[in-house]
């Protein structure tokens, strides 16, 4: 089955599942399929890539912001934001990825290699 043709079968089984088409379908991944990049939606994708793709596009956002927002009129040091930012991302990016994996389980979800 084409990578088009697993999208859809994967999209309906997660709304059969009653998980929301924001979740499952949300602007990162659309964003990334535009560019071209075929990667299954986080539900189907393991625990160390939903890692990383979480901590990778959360941690620079989020820091950027904090410091601009809050960090930089506090007087905290640039190596104390950027520590605070990584700790923040990786705890994000773990949560994130036991979200996915604990919630595929539970909806019982079909691995993607068999869709």
């Amino acid at each position: 089955m084409s990578y088009h043709g697993k999208l859809i079968a994967a999209h309906k089984e997660l709304e059969q599942a009653g998980i929301w088409k924001s979740n499952f379908n949300s602007p990162l991944f659309r964003v990334l399929r535009k560019l071209g990049v075929e990667s299954p939606p986080p539900y189907y994708r393991n625990f160390q890539s939903n890692f990383f793709t979480s901590f990778v596009f959360f941690t620079p956002v989020w820091g950027v912001l904090m410091y601009f927002f809050g960090w930089q009129a506090s007087g905290k040091s640039l190596t104390e934001t950027t520590i605070t930012a990584l700790v923040g991302g990786l705890l994000y990016g773990l949560t994130t990825a036991w979200y996915y994996s604990w919630k595929f389980k539970q909806c019982k979800l079909t691995r993607w290699d068999e869709i």
